[in-house]
């Protein structure tokens, strides 16, 4: 076993044990009461375990995309389903922080083509980083624009720092000591959507500020 299969499969061991941690995690969230004094802890807990965990799975992913392996598997996928789907893995997180999640679809018959794992654990990445950001809400919207689907996430949080928004490629904007930032699930972000194609026309992603809530809004745009 050479030391990249190796450490690819610790990662994928590791992915599996926080997956475990964190659901555990979740379900104390639940049960706790909103006045019990180690609520906050717990919920900081359970945050970082799904934090990692989105970090493993990306790493996961980067790796199968630069060795030209992953199972692209694009498949139609109801956008009102999809939804509801991601926004059910952010909602015990969201609840113990009193945020409040919602929808925004331009159809609900709506359906679209893509990698449904893929695309679902980018954009649950998301919200979680808008839950940790926002104030009080977050939006996701499935719109169609231009042909393209657009999938934003919205917070009114303080938006991304200018560095970010006037980067011609923010992923590549290196480490923040402060927030503990490496860009890794920008990359990962840019690298999925990419993937995604419909004759010329390539997947997106970019962030802007302002948004449908006044703060800051991720964005991914698939052909």
């Amino acid at each position: 076993m050479d030391m990249s299969t190796f450490l690819v499969s610790s990662v994928h061991d590791m992915k599996n044990s926080i997956c475990v941690m964190t659901a555990y995690l979740e379900a104390a969230l639940t049960d706790l009461p909103a006045d019990a004094p180690s609520r906050n802890m717990t919920y900081q807990a359970a945050y970082e375990a799904q934090r990692i965990n989105h970090h493993l799975i990306q790493l996961l992913a980067l790796y199968k995309i630069n060795q030209d392996i992953y199972p692209l598997d694009p498949v139609e996928v109801e956008l009102a389903s999809f939804a509801d789907e991601v926004i059910s893995r952010v909602a015990p997180l969201a609840a113990a922080r009193g945020i409040s999640l919602s929808v925004h679809l331009d159809d609900n018959e709506h359906n679209w083509y893509f990698d449904y794992e893929l695309l679902a654990s980018l954009v649950t990445q998301a919200l979680h980083n808008a839950v940790k950001y926002t104030r009080d809400r977050v939006q996701l919207s499935l719109l169609l624009i231009d042909e393209q689907l657009e999938i934003r996430v919205a917070d009114n949080g303080e938006g991304f720092p200018p560095f970010m928004i006037d980067s011609e490629r923010p992923t590549l904007h290196g480490i923040d000591s402060h927030s503990g930032s490496t860009g890794l699930g920008l990359h990962f972000a840019a690298k999925a959507a990419h993937l995604h194609r419909n004759r010329t026309r390539h997947g997106t992603t970019r962030l802007e500020n302002g948004g449908a809530l006044g703060g800051g809004m991720f964005v991914i745009t698939l052909p």
